[in-house]
């Protein structure tokens, strides 16, 4: 019988391992295709990044969502390791150029990490180990939205703590 690292986390209330290189590049990878047509549909898209039964990483097939959120049903036979999505198309009623503190509960709750692409084109990983957001890669590492405006919403720090991003975010 199988036992995948995300079973073998929730058993033993430990998150995964923080940010890896092969798993950063298929973060980059993928997010860097879904920009465009986040932007162009004006809504987020999300999945994950884990290991298949083959042992090898992996990122699954996009989900749709809406303007604000996004929700990917848990793969089977996929090891998670993180989950990934964009913040869709730039709009002033939104603070999306950094993760929301929506997106570290939820996957602290499930006990992996994430990454989030901005409209801006940041690149943010969410390390749920110590509940800190940092930017892999500032504005422009990724396709930005040909509406977006730097600093439209204020200055964005190269990282926050969980209690500094609800701070941010007037929570």
């Amino acid at each position: 019988m199988r036992v995948s690292f995300l079973i073998f986390a929730v058993l033993f209330g430990q998150a995964l391992p923080a940010q890896d290189a092969e798993e950063l590049a298929i973060a980059q990878d993928v997010l860097t295709r879904l920009q465009p047509i986040s932007f162009e549909k004006r809504r987020e898209y999300c999945g994950y990044i884990g290991y298949d039964e083959k042992g090898q990483m992996i990122a699954t097939p996009p989900v749709s969502g809406t303007q604000d959120s996004c929700s990917a049903p848990f793969p089977r036979n996929v090891a998670i390791t993180a989950s990934y999505h964009t913040h869709g198309d730039f709009d002033h009623g939104y603070f999306n150029e950094i993760p929301s503190d929506v997106d570290i509960e939820g996957d602290k709750k499930f006990y992996m990490n994430g990454y989030v692409s901005t409209p801006g084109g940041r690149l943010w990983f969410i390390d749920t180990q110590i509940m800190v957001t940092h930017q892999v890669c500032g504005v422009a590492c990724l396709p930005s939205a040909p509406r977006f405006r730097k600093g439209a919403k204020g200055d964005v720090a190269e990282s926050y703590t969980y209690e500094e991003l609800l701070e941010k975010l007037d929570h």
